[in-house]
């Protein structure tokens, strides 16, 4: 009897405090050839129900899921981000140097012929130039997503397509590419572009303004969307609606527009100049605590099938096991809109990639990390029937916003909805911190009839703003609480119309240079050495601009040191020794790709001009690197420098007295 009044109580619990993701979402692990390097960069489904399916190595597999069997289709292709299925013996293919037809002309299952359908744009060989899409339009145009280089690396002496790089020539770039490179550069036609291909192969620049689109696709409304990852220019992620002939922010691809005068440098002009030109982002996703890096978008057409959220979209996020649903709001004719989690954890892979709906409703998931964060895998992912409790639209008011969710709320109150609000800065250097931080009051709150929505009144609305919503106890009428209860509203225009955002650009000097934010500094403190060997983290190191993190794990202590800046940026150590004599200093640091060399000076005197950080393969794989010097009595300073490339991550320094 007891035993039956404890289950009947757990029961009661269990319905009181609701479910988890997983009592909504089944999440099935699907086994891949053996031997395959499982990092996926396309999917797609066929007319005939088969998956298809590119990875990151060169292959291309369909995969029967009623069956279960794998077969190769084609390989050899360079690096493949992205397939579209034009029927069942027809895939196009997205490579690094082209767009690809692959055609099964004898039905044998296996791709025959290989068709170029465009590579009418430039390449350096710089590590960082991925080629991402591709998607179509209802007319049959396909387009495509170039990403810029990075100044971790050069250009080859051998590029395809023009050089055009700020007035600097071709030799002395490929003798010094850090001389002015900026971060990230666009050294041939079109890296930085949205491209259009249409049904005839002809190649048509669609809009500049991009750092790395790994996400492009249409909507069900017909709209186009990319997706951007944070760093130079961007001080967040973001997503973007993309028009043709607007542009999105990032300038290095503007040197490839007719109206840019030819040798003129976009690091010298005033960002203010850029944010005239630029269309904001429809959505930022708030980076370390939403996502770091998005990639692809989809939308939900199963009509149903895979739960309440039909035609909204979904966002997958590299860097955690997460994929992100994106609440789109029209406001005075422009597109902007909130997203949230969708899905945390709940067995998901981290390095959430490429996404296609299967015929059943189901959504199909694949992995990546391209050396960087991330996993490698497929995964199948199900609704069970059971109706979530979440929100499932935000919308702008003149006077705040409508929230509506998929049940009938209980009693609501103020406290249960904490609002705040922040900008990101639009200026060259890499990301941004939320600025101009506040809680948001709330001033009215009317709960409408049908309990599926509350209006709220806020005592501040402004474009230029991200407003973050909190949901606190907040239950429906069954007494299921709500689901991802963080959600960040990207505001650029007011129902009025009114987008004025003067706060989001930095100023900039007489010379026309864009002026920059103070550099933290943080003073060195003398600390002794007193073994043999002994750590000295360096996030308790002294420090000029580089900021503190703990977004890759692997560290040691507390977190890391993530410089920012391409040059003038500094890490230093006071060591105080009893005794003279060489040591060894060994750096652990991590570095995803390229080569960004520190200034190493020991009391002033400079030891390496250019110590080689070399790439660690992902920012979550560390090394270490080490050079030997003389220490003398008392204290010595220990100083790495930025020269022109920003640096590595530094996790900590390893002093070994000989």
């Amino acid at each position: 009897m007891k035993r039956t009044i404890f289950l009947l109580f757990l029961i009661a619990t269990l319905s009181v405090r609701g479910a988890g993701i997983n009592d909504y979402y089944k999440v099935e692990n699907i086994p891949a050839p053996k031997g395959l390097d499982v990092q996926i960069g396309g999917l797609t489904f066929l007319p005939d129900g088969r998956l298809a399916a590119c990875f990151h190595r060169g292959e291309v597999y369909t995969y029967n899921p009623k069956t279960k069997i794998w077969k190769l289709f084609a390989d050899g292709l360079h690096e493949p981000l992205g397939i579209i299925a034009e029927d069942n013996h027809t895939l196009v293919v997205m490579q690094r140097p082209e767009l690809t037809r692959l055609r099964d002309t004898d039905g044998d299952g296996e791709a025959d012929h290989y068709q170029t359908i465009s590579d009418d744009f430039g390449m350096t060989g710089n590590y960082h130039e991925f080629s991402f899409g591709p998607t179509r339009d209802k007319a049959g145009n396909y387009y495509i997503g170039l990403n810029l280089a990075s100044s971790g690396a050069s250009i080859r002496p051998e590029i395809r397509g023009e050089f055009r790089h700020y007035g600097i020539s071709r030799e002395q770039f490929y003798k010094n590419h850090r001389s002015g490179s900026g971060r990230m550069y666009s050294a041939t036609p079109y890296r930085g572009w949205i491209m259009k291909v249409t049904p005839q192969h002809k190649t048509i620049p669609f809009a500049p303004g991009f750092r790395s689109p790994n996400g492009v696709n249409f909507d069900m409304q017909g709209r186009l969307w990319a997706s951007d990852n944070q760093g130079d220019w961007l001080g967040t992620s973001k997503l973007f609606h993309v028009k043709e002939g607007n542009f999105y922010g990032h300038p290095a691809s503007l040197v490839w527009t007719k109206e840019w005068e030819k040798g003129r440098n976009p690091l010298k002009v005033p960002p203010a100049e850029f944010d005239e030109k630029r269309t904001r982002a429809a959505v930022l996703f708030p980076q370390g605590s939403m996502a770091n890096s998005p990639t692809q978008m989809l939308s939900d057409t199963t009509k149903g099938k895979f739960g309440p959220f039909t035609e909204q979209l979904l966002v997958g996020e590299m860097n955690r096991p997460r994929i992100m649903r994106i609440l789109v709001d029209e406001v005075a004719g422009e597109t902007q809109g909130a997203c949230l989690p969708f899905m945390d954890n709940g067995g998901l892979r981290r390095g959430m990639h490429r996404f296609a709906f299967a015929p059943d409703g189901s959504l199909w998931v694949g992995q990546t990390h391209l050396s960087w964060v991330g996993a490698n895998g497929l995964q199948r992912i199900s609704w069970t029937g059971k109706m979530p409790m979440s929100v499932s639209a935000m919308n702008l008011s003149d006077t705040g916003f409508k929230i509506s969710f998929t049940k009938p709320l209980s009693q609501v109150a103020d406290e249960n909805f904490a609002f705040q609000r922040y900008y990101y800065k639009y200026h060259q250097g890499y990301g941004s911190p939320q600025l101009g931080k506040e809680p948001i009051k709330i001033t009215a709150l009317n709960l409408a009839p049908d309990r599926k929505s509350v209006s709220i009144d806020l005592e501040k609305l402004n474009p230029g703003y991200v407003y973050q919503l909190n949901l606190q106890n907040i239950t429906a009428s069954d007494k299921t609480p709500a689901l991802n209860t963080y959600i960040c509203y990207t505001l650029n225009r007011l129902t009025n119309g009114d987008d004025k955002a003067p706060h989001l650009t930095t100023g900039n000097s007489s010379k026309s240079r864009p002026a920059r934010s103070a550099a933290k500094v943080v003073q060195a403190k003398p600390t002794a050495l007193k073994g043999a060997d002994q750590i000295f983290e360096a996030e308790d190191a002294g420090r000029k601009g580089p900021s503190l993190a703990k977004n890759n794990g692997g560290y040691t202590g507390k977190g890391f040191v993530d410089f920012q800046a391409n040059s003038g940026e500094h890490l230093n150590w006071i060591i105080q020794t009893k005794s003279a004599g060489d040591s060894s200093l060994s750096f652990r640091y991590a570095l995803a790709g390229g080569n960004r060399p520190l200034k190493l000076k020991v009391n002033g005197k400079v030891i390496a001009k250019a110590l080689p950080f070399s790439s660690t393969g992902s920012w979550s794989n560390w090394k270490s690197i080490s050079i030997d010097t003389p220490l003398k009595v008392g204290l010595n300073e220990i100083f790495l420098e930025s020269t022109g490339t920003s640096g590595p991550n530094i996790d900590h320094l390893l002093i070994r007295r000989k």
